[in-house]
């Protein structure tokens, strides 16, 4: 869903009321493996609509708060690209503040973002953008759901205790839902040892990480686990 605070549109992670989420996975069932669907190839280009790959030319600053102008279209529509192709299982990308409970599988990873300030207009990108996946499939309804979580940061001028929403570059969204894809594949598709994108936008942040101000760190959730094991 979208918001507009004063001049700043954001996405905000607000959980649909209109599909409830199934209870847990059916325990000790085998990995199913489909025909015909592969793990997502880490050098593939990107297949974003033209409407969203010009975003990725712009610079930083300039690019700013125009991506979170398409942020929902960017997540939703590469999430139904990928995993449409688990069919006959219909996959829901569902938005939340609260994670589930601990019969969900995890997966974490990590982003180049941006950040902008409400109150004081700083803005200011980090190499340690963080969301997290919980995912499980209930096969007697054929349905599976992957809920995640986008973490954000303080400003570092007001320190006002208020975490800013991040800002995802098009090509960091791609990525991480690539991963999230193979992981899924991996757990319930027969995937082997698929691949993990590690790369990130390039940039170089003027500070250094502030573990004070970020809110993944103070869940005890920033620490970089590279593994699909």
């Amino acid at each position: 869903m979208e918001s507009i605070l004063g001049e700043t549109m954001i996405y905000t992670l607000t959980p649909p009321v209109t599909q409830p989420v199934s209870p847990g996975i059916s325990p000790g069932v085998s990995p199913v493996v489909s025909p015909g669907v592969s793990p997502v190839n880490p050098v593939a280009p990107m297949t974003l609509s033209p409407g969203i790959m010009h975003l990725i030319n712009y610079g930083d600053k300039d690019l700013g708060l125009l991506l979170s102008q398409r942020m929902e279209l960017v997540w939703h529509g590469e999430f139904d690209r990928l995993f449409s192709q688990y069919f006959p299982h219909t996959w829901c990308l569902v938005p939340t503040f609260y994670p589930p409970n601990d019969r969900w599988r995890t997966f974490k990873d990590s982003a180049k973002v941006r950040f902008s300030c409400q109150e004081c207009g700083h803005g200011w990108t980090s190499m340690k953008g963080r969301v997290i996946f919980w995912f499980q499939l209930n096969y007697a309804t054929n349905s599976g759901y992957v809920m995640f979580k986008l973490y954000g940061q303080q400003c570092s001028r007001c320190k006002n205790g208020k975490y800013e929403h991040a800002m995802w570059y098009p090509e960091e969204v791609v990525k991480v839902l690539g991963n999230v894809y193979n992981r899924v594949g991996q757990i319930f598709y027969g995937f082997v040892r698929p691949p993990l994108r590690i790369d990130r936008r390039a940039g170089k942040p003027r500070n250094q990480h502030n573990a004070e101000l970020c809110q993944a760190c103070k869940e005890g959730l920033c620490k970089e686990e590279w593994s699909f094991s």
